[in-house]
């Protein structure tokens, strides 16, 4: 009988997953929610700021060795597109301001790292699995959603980043 509720338990979990990460990916073409973060450097920052330019969406956290490897990929991207009208955002969702601050400075982030304190941003865009990425177009709108890493997505987000900048 226990064998039977723990399969059902793990069986509900992984639908509740399941349909998570589709409810993220849900949010393409749609307009990207907006929201207020405040920056480990102590600045609060609104998405809404960056309309105008392509904004690479990153949601992190610092005890996720995948969610470091991505960032410091997206970091070389930011850097090479960055004038060209490419922002990282690197969205923390550590549980306390320390571990976002540190993160940003063991990665020597030359992008802003806000710290989503309670969730709240990470849940508005239903984020099921890290890291993940969340690519908005120069108007607003959200065009890609990747959740999860697999070594070699750079050069898919990459192609993305760069037929955004066409546009």
């Amino acid at each position: 009988m226990k064998m039977r509720v723990v399969q059902g338990m793990g069986a509900l979990l992984a639908l509740t997953v399941a349909l998570t990460v589709s409810a993220a990916i849900e949010l393409k073409g749609a307009e990207a929610p907006d929201f207020v973060l405040k920056s480990v450097t102590g600045k609060n920052l609104r998405l809404s700021e960056y309309r105008g330019e392509v904004v690479m969406l990153s949601f992190s956290a610092s005890w996720y060795g995948d969610c470091r490897t991505q960032l410091e990929e997206l970091a070389g991207m930011h850097s090479r597109y960055r004038d060209a009208g490419v922002t990282l955002l690197t969205v923390s969702l550590d549980q306390s301001e320390r571990q976002a601050s540190d993160l940003a400075k063991s990665l020597k982030s030359a992008y802003p790292v806000l710290h989503d304190a309670g969730g709240a941003v990470g849940r508005m865009y239903e984020i099921g699995k890290l890291p993940a990425i969340v690519l908005i177009d120069r108007s607003g709108t959200v065009r890609e959603v990747f959740e999860g890493y697999r070594r070699g997505n750079e050069l898919e987000y990459l192609e993305r980043v760069q037929a955004l900048l066409r546009e």
